[in-house]
């Protein structure tokens, strides 16, 4: 069985590329692929939606299109909580059904063997061992024959923090990612979003960002108990005291060093030449002690 076909809505892969340049169109307005724009998150066209009126959906895993080294009660307990974390912030209920072929999403792990991905976009990987890659995963839009179809080929794993293996592939991540796509989201062009179309392995990336939010939020509302401050709460505070560290940390330094600090704190931000603000100081210090013991040299002639 193929894993991508062109009926589906995205599938998520791990490639060894590096991604292209994501240039946002204006909003409302569709961009050439047919998706709709509405700021960093976008919709697939005609942005398609369940219309349930009870606002209930059901899921379930496969029986049979399992991953051997997996435990179903695992598996089972990933799908909770990758659908639990989108019930947050909608009024949406997912429900795991008695039957599988009843579910209205069917969750189930299925090889990749033909080579195509027709209508896939990627999720790439940084890994310099080239040896993390490949697609991940596919999944339907809105009232298309739910599903998700998880590539069985990779090192799956329900337990991240417990599983050494180099290449794991977090399930979560992944599963709570294609949900989106299930639900009506395509891909995002910011970095943190969870509808990201890039990933690593041993990567777990499964909070959802505002932008996960506002674009979900949306297509159907917000759950009545849900609110920013409180859902971001933890994310602001943590922000708070990165700037309390930073100020303590800068505290007595000459106004040369915090220039440089900030200075470097640009550079890092667009670029990826340096990999911490320490590296980033002292490359410009080398390089502003060279110019300054040339221009001695020079005055001395």
């Amino acid at each position: 069985m193929s894993l991508c076909s062109s009926t589906d809505a995205a599938c998520l892969t791990v490639t060894q590329s590096t991604p292209t340049t994501t240039t946002l169109q204006p909003r409302t307005e569709d961009n050439d692929s047919g998706a709709v724009v509405t700021g960093p998150f976008t919709f697939f066209p005609g942005k398609p939606r369940w219309t349930r009126p009870d606002m209930l959906l059901t899921y379930a895993a496969s029986p049979t299109a399992t991953a051997d080294h997996l435990p179903p009660s695992g598996v089972r307990a990933v799908l909770r909580s990758a659908f639990a974390r989108w019930a947050d912030v909608i009024p949406m209920r997912f429900v795991e059904a008695e039957r599988y072929d009843a579910a209205d999403i069917k969750v189930g792990f299925y090889l990749y063997t033909d080579g195509q991905c027709d209508g896939c976009t990627t999720i790439d990987s940084d890994d310099d061992d080239g040896d993390c890659g490949g697609v991940l995963a596919h999944s339907s839009m809105p009232e298309k024959n739910g599903h998700i179809h998880i590539h069985a080929a990779h090192e799956w794993t329900v337990n991240l923090g417990a599983d050494t293996a180099p290449l794991a592939v977090d399930l979560e991540s992944v599963v709570t990612h294609e949900i989106g796509h299930v639900l009506g989201l395509d891909h995002s062009s910011s970095r943190s979003s969870m509808m990201y179309p890039f990933i690593n392995c041993r990567e777990r990336k499964v909070r959802l960002t505002t932008d996960d939010v506002h674009g979900i939020q949306e297509l159907y509302g917000a759950n009545p108990h849900f609110s920013f401050g409180a859902y971001f709460k933890q994310d602001i505070l943590s922000r708070i005291q990165q700037i309390k560290n930073e100020k303590r940390r800068t505290r007595g330094r000459s106004f040369w060093q915090r220039g440089l600090a900030l200075t470097c704190g640009i550079i890092i931000n667009y670029s990826e030449r340096f990999v911490s603000n320490s590296a980033c100081v002292s490359s410009i210090n080398k390089t502003v002690r060279y110019f300054v013991i040339v221009k001695l040299l020079i005055n001395r002639t």
